[in-house]
């Protein structure tokens, strides 16, 4: 199952099911770029000291499979730089469980791209913000335009399914139409974009970052055009809804997701600084009863109903709360 299929169940109360349908999972917080944009600010040295041992990865694996959810991904930082990555992937795999890997393609070597082929890998989603070196390796600090696109053939060599996530900027913005033409170029079957997020390093970097408010109508046109090119080819998807919409929407509607942080915190959304629980010590049984009833949290409609009057509260997401 997808991440958009998860999505399509959201019709559902949550309370008819026993498990999340899809858990997005930052396995570390270290990184071998520091990106401009970055939501976690994630870098060389950042990993948390808390982090998930990998006893504990492995426990939490053994009851994502036992709960029997159809979909994870593991994301960062960049996944691929903890230790034991592929120890991790062949548990949830071997489990059943259809995994997504979210990174940086700059460890998208062939051999890692063949053995994600012979574990049965779902997809793999690789970053490009940029339609060549230049935007790219300004956003991208540290980063390499030729290693992430190498990567993405080597994925499309081995006969993993890829997709392509774009973040805009103020340096970038103006190439979407050359980037969703790169990446239907490499392979992708799924291209993914919005506007980029006042959080996490953005926050210090907005006056670079930022793109004027002006050039996203012409932004969001342009995907809709490259949707239409690309029908039956490669899908386009874009958000055009501001975050104050989508959380007012998800406040009434909630995803039958959560996202677990690198030292087993649980959140309800990366757009919401609070927390449901704690796999260091609750099980996945009881983060899932909490989740249910934390969107219910009058802490929770308060931060939303506040982000109507101040938009830059959400730069305090990293300042986490219990919602419970």
């Amino acid at each position: 199952m997808t991440p958009k299929a998860a999505a399509r169940h959201e019709e559902r109360s949550t309370s008819d099911l026993g498990a999340p349908l899809y858990v997005a999972w930052q396995i570390t917080n270290e990184c071998n770029l520091a990106c401009l944009h970055c939501i976690e600010e994630s870098g060389p040295g950042k990993a948390f000291k808390d982090e998930l041992t990998t006893e504990q990865a492995l426990g939490f694996i053994d009851q994502l499979v036992k709960a029997e959810v159809p979909y994870v991904s593991f994301s960062g930082g960049e996944p691929m730089v903890r230790p034991d990555f592929f120890q991790l992937v062949e548990r949830i795999t071997a489990g059943g469980v259809g995994l997504k890997i979210e990174t940086n393609g700059h460890s998208l070597t062939k051999e890692n791209c063949r053995r994600f082929k012979e574990l049965g890998i779902k997809a793999v989603q690789v970053s490009i913000d940029g339609a060549n070196p230049a935007s790219f390796n300004k956003m991208r600090i540290n980063g390499r335009f030729d290693t992430a696109t190498q990567g993405i053939r080597s994925l499309r060599e081995a006969g993993v399914p890829v997709e392509i996530n774009f973040v805009p900027a103020r340096f970038n913005i103006k190439e979407i139409g050359e980037v969703v033409d790169l990446a239907h170029e490499l392979g992708a079957y799924s291209f993914y974009t919005g506007k980029i997020m006042y959080t996490g390093n953005a926050v210090r970097t907005w006056a670079v970052t930022a793109p004027d408010e002006s050039e996203y109508p012409q932004f969001f046109a342009t995907l809709k055009e490259k949707c239409d090119q690309y029908m039956g080819r490669m899908r386009v998807y874009y958000h055009e809804m501001g975050l104050l919409d989508e959380l007012r929407y998800r406040l009434l509607n909630p995803a039958a997701l959560f996202i677990v942080i690198p030292n087993g915190k649980v959140k309800l959304i990366n757009a919401l600084p609070f927390t449901c629980g704690d796999l260091r010590r609750d099980s996945l049984g009881e983060v899932w009863r909490n989740f249910q009833q934390a969107w219910k949290s009058p802490m929770v409609s308060t931060f939303i109903d506040r982000l109507a009057e101040d938009p830059g509260i959400v730069s305090r997401l990293h300042q986490l709360e219990e919602a419970l």
